[in-house]
């Protein structure tokens, strides 16, 4: 009971505060004074658009997702191919049915194509709801068909069925905490990769910039032309046998074993700083060449201090909208290096439930980096408008 109430007012409170912003926005209440000036700020107004519209687009990647998940399973095959399939070749063809009855309700085949998506998207609305799903289990050497799980959820993805990820021996694993956990298996990996891609990226954008047309630019342009020429995956291995046959670094991660990070981390690192330098490189040049830039020079500041104080800090601007895409984005992984390095995190589990047809998987996977895309492109917004004066959000 308290958890619907809990739920309910935060919904309450949410949905309260967006008519409140839009209506001091329009002037209807509160037309001057402080509250004026901070709940019909115009980037706040700013902020609900984007996410309105940021939403829409999530719900239309959820529906497209969701026909085309359906238009490419067979059902009925995909009950025959589950975890439970060996125990039920010994099971009368009665029994085999009856449990595929079940087996299509659990994944949400019941009805019309229509009935089905909205079934989903009610799952999946932010909207308090108490779920109990049928399982079976193993004990003692026979199944048990009839044991419930029950659990409050805001959002529903679904359960994981299937073989490589569900035990059993226990009860349903639920796509939300599956996710979480694979999270925060891709996460270090990730957030350490964005660090190296930061920490190499930006120096070297700024030394190619200050020392455009000479070694380290041109050195640094071959870098990047070779990353844009070659395909990522190819690359990813070249750095992988690099870090192995070279430095006989370990080719397969290992949480427990620091060395085993390098490979993954310095692969991700090594290929993504040469973006990062390249529009380092780009804003830089384009601030030499500033008016202000050159009255610098006429009062005679030092080339360093100019690069430092004035071009650097007004070049970074545009760049610091990644900032939030590269910590979050961390959570997400990446698919080909983690399948590479044996990874088992968001992106691993994506591969295996594509390859397993295990499409709540999938669903939850698509709905959580859309999410996850929102929340980074919104702070990244506000982390610009706030660094950029210059920016405004009014006719």
């Amino acid at each position: 009971m308290s958890f619907y109430l809990v739920s309910y007012t935060i919904l309450f409170l949410i949905v309260a505060l967006v008519v409140f912003i839009e209506l001091v926005a329009h002037q209807v209440i509160f037309k001057t004074g402080p509250v004026q000036r901070i709940f019909g700020h115009p980037l706040l107004r700013y902020s609900l658009r984007r996410i309105g519209s940021a939403l829409i687009s999530v719900l239309l990647a959820i529906i497209v997702t969701f026909f085309l998940i359906r238009a490419t399973v067979d059902i009925d095959q995909l009950c025959l191919t589950t975890q439970f399939s060996t125990a039920w070749q010994k099971l009368p063809e009665a029994v085999v049915q009856s449990r595929c009855e079940i087996f299509r309700a659990q994944m949400g085949f019941v009805g019309g194509p229509f009935e089905q998506l909205m079934q989903f998207l009610y799952d999946i609305m932010p909207i308090p709801k108490t779920l109990c799903q049928s399982t079976n289990l193993l004990i003692d050497g026979v199944y048990y068909n009839n044991v419930t799980d029950c659990r409050f959820f805001l959002f529903d993805l679904g359960q994981i069925y299937s073989r490589d990820v569900a035990d059993l021996t226990s009860g349903p694993v639920y796509v939300i905490d599956y996710i979480g956990e694979k999270m925060m298996v891709s996460f270090p990996v990730g957030i350490l990769a964005s660090f190296v891609q930061i920490v190499l990226g930006y120096p070297l954008g700024m030394l190619m910039a200050k020392r455009k047309d000479g070694i380290v630019d041109k050195i640094g342009k071959a870098y990047i032309i070779s990353i844009d020429a070659i395909p990522g995956v190819a690359y990813y291995y070249i750095w992988m046998s690099i870090f192995v046959a070279g430095f006989f670094l370990p080719a397969r991660y290992d949480v427990n074993n620091f060395l085993t990070w390098l490979p993954p981390v310095l692969t991700i690192g090594f290929t993504g700083m040469a973006g990062i330098a390249l529009w380092v490189r780009r804003y830089m040049i384009d601030e030499f060449n500033a008016d202000y830039v050159k009255f610098a020079r006429a009062k005679g500041l030092s080339e360093g201090r100019i690069t430092r104080i004035h071009v650097f800090r007004n070049a970074i601007v545009p760049l610091v909208r990644t900032f939030p895409s590269a910590i979050l984005g961390a959570l997400l992984g990446s698919f080909y290096i983690e399948r590479i390095y044996g990874i088992n995190g968001i992106g691993d589990m994506l591969i295996n439930a594509n390859n397993a047809h295990d499409f709540f998987a999938v669903q939850g996977i698509v709905i959580v980096t859309a999410l996850i895309s929102i929340v980074s492109y919104l702070l990244g917004d506000i982390i610009t408008a706030i660094a950029d004066p210059r920016i405004k959000f009014t006719n």
